[in-house]
């Protein structure tokens, strides 16, 4: 339990969102409706008191309409056990499930470098944004200016990546590192250059990152339905460690926009 309460916490540190609200114990998170996991209520310290909490609740939902945004919980069932049956019966629907995968970085496959790509490595990540929204198809103006603060706003150490092929930018992804662990995030690879090791080979970039500053395991998070990548990073040494699901009010009139 205190090892997945570590990770909910470097999750919030490693994925910043423009603004946050606290409310005794829950971090509000607001990003200008662009994604759920900057935009929703996480109740990092959590107790059992079921009118208490339907009061929190009634109270994020008066913030979160006030700033025109729909009210998204992230719930780790292992934490918050009984919340997603109290938002349930408050009529909020269950929208998305992420799972957090967990390795040791002594016992990660990642093969051997491609031969022909170069990989970049950098602690800020002002030559890395421009390829990062492209790769991850981001064309909208206001949707590329709110992920470029996000990542300048992470204050932990981090490295970011990016692989290089044909002189062009074919692949990217950042990683931190804090309490003996590394993660992986916005990993994306050009489609026309994909199962070729250019993902596998920024990884290990960014566990060679994590050695070196003390880690001893490597995690991520990936959607429950992104079956290719799971097996992915089962075959890496990754395993599940425990899921996640985002409810939203089901008649809220706000829209978020995920990636």
């Amino acid at each position: 339990m205190n090892e997945i309460k570590t990770i909910e916490e470097i999750l919030l540190n490693s994925m910043p969102s423009l603004q946050t609200v606290l409310l005794d114990g829950w971090v509000l998170r607001f990003n200008k409706n662009y994604t759920y996991r900057a935009n929703c209520v996480c109740p990092v310290y959590y107790n059992d008191d079921a009118k208490k909490i339907r009061k929190k609740i009634a109270y994020c939902e008066e913030i979160y309409g006030r700033n025109k945004m729909p009210t998204v919980f992230k719930v780790t069932n292992v934490i918050q056990k009984d919340l997603g049956s109290i938002l349930l019966e408050m009529d909020y629907e269950k929208i998305k499930t992420v799972y957090t995968m967990q390795g040791n970085l002594l016992n990660m496959v990642v093969g051997k470098n491609v031969s022909d790509v170069r990989l970049c490595m950098a602690e800020k990540p002002e030559n890395w944004l421009n390829a990062s929204c492209q790769l991850a198809g981001l064309t909208d103006q206001m949707l590329i200016d709110i992920q470029c603060q996000e990542i300048k706003n992470i204050t932990v150490k981090s490295i970011f990546v990016k692989a290089i092929c044909d002189k062009k930018v074919v692949g990217c992804g950042y990683g931190t590192t804090e309490h003996g662990y590394v993660g992986i995030y916005g990993l994306h690879v050009d489609e026309y250059y994909r199962k070729k090791g250019i993902g596998t080979s920024i990884c290990q970039a960014i566990f060679t990152f994590g050695r070196k500053n003390g880690a001893k395991k490597a995690y991520l998070i990936v959607h429950s339905r992104n079956n290719t990548a799971i097996a992915l990073y089962s075959h890496m040494g990754f395993t599940k460690m425990y899921e996640y699901d985002f409810y939203q009010k089901s008649d809220s009139k706000y829209k978020i926009i995920d990636a």
